[in-house]
């Protein structure tokens, strides 16, 4: 077994306490508690912004709000729509009312979390999240967040 440095110890806390304070904010929001979901049985959509923001992270092309630099560690938001810039959470909520439905393409005219039409999925570290447009959730309400690889 590999013995960590005190540099990759820290990271590790920083990473668990990141995800616990995400558990908490979705809690807080509304969402209940994280439900675990192998990658493999994630939803197609989070599977490919997933693989978008990890390569993003592998070619040093990836992006991030500045308020991910302050204040130690805290959850970071992924966006299915820009997954190569990551964002705080104060930054996705502002985001909100701009975002676009991946579905259509069309502006999802979210501008609050109640709408239930946002489709998120808590990672390890990241919290990944789409937004549908009301015609587009009505079509088909539960495809989205959870499934076996489906939209």
């Amino acid at each position: 077994m590999k013995h960590k440095t005190p540099r990759e110890i820290a990271v590790d806390d920083q990473l668990r306490a990141a995800g616990a304070e995400g558990a908490q904010w979705l809690a807080a929001a509304g969402w209940g508690p994280p439900v675990k979901v192998p990658l493999q049985n994630a939803a197609k959509w989070q599977q490919e912004t997933r693989a978008r923001m990890l390569a993003a992270q592998m070619d040093e092309s990836c992006t991030w709000c500045d308020h991910l630099l302050d204040g130690g560690p805290q959850p970071v938001v992924v966006h299915a729509e820009h997954p190569t810039h990551l964002v705080c959470r104060a930054c996705s909520i502002g985001a909100r009312p701009a975002r676009l439905c991946l579905d259509c393409g069309q502006p999802a005219g979210s501008k609050s979390a109640l709408d239930g039409r946002e489709d998120v999925f808590m990672g390890a570290v990241a919290i990944y999240t789409r937004l549908r447009c009301v015609a587009c959730f009505r079509a088909d309400p539960l495809n989205g967040t959870f499934g076996t690889g489906g939209y």
